[in-house]
């Protein structure tokens, strides 16, 4: 026999109640990373290391135009080819008609999966700007204003792609 204090325990029905039909659990962090990562083994790495390059060398011949290069040059143009490469590769893998269980929760959560995209920009944008252009207080901020970005626009893509799949007409 059930006291009252049971049925309104988490994940206790009461008497009458339906369980909700498409319910997931809650991921920890430690999950949500693991989920995101399995979201983005999905993404268009071609693409996104065509567009990483073709960005990267565009922002390089700027810096060649202006007289701007060296190390420092070499590490923002490498930095903003970076950026590029994950938001494209995140927001390919939110954007494609194929749908695994791992792209239905990123697109679920936008905002949660760009965390990984934004981590991972800023941990790469940091080691080049420590490596290529020295200290550690810049490459910081360096780090934290790419991740900054890359988690921005691929949130902003995966809100998109999220809105558009509710428009989508089931089959």
């Amino acid at each position: 026999m059930s006291t009252p204090t049971q049925l309104n325990e988490p994940g206790q029905m009461k008497p009458g109640q339906m369980k909700p039909a498409h319910i997931e659990p809650a991921l920890s962090r430690r999950e949500e990373m693991s989920v995101s990562g399995a979201a983005m083994s999905q993404a268009p790495w071609t693409g996104a290391a065509v567009t990483g390059g073709v960005v990267a060398l565009g922002d390089f011949g700027w810096h060649v135009i202006g007289g701007h290069f060296g190390r420092g040059g070499i590490s923002d143009a490498l930095s903003l080819g970076v950026i590029a490469f994950l938001v494209v590769a995140a927001s390919g893998a939110l954007l494609r008609e194929r749908s695994g269980r791992a792209i239905r929760w990123a697109r679920a959560n936008p905002w949660r999966f760009a965390v990984a995209p934004g981590v991972a920009a800023a941990a790469i944008v940091f080691v080049l700007s420590v490596v290529l252009g020295g200290g550690i207080v810049g490459p910081v901020f360096a780090g934290l204003w790419h991740g900054a970005v890359a988690f921005g626009l691929t949130g902003a893509v995966g809100s998109y792609a999220r809105s558009r799949a509710n428009r989508r007409p089931s089959a």
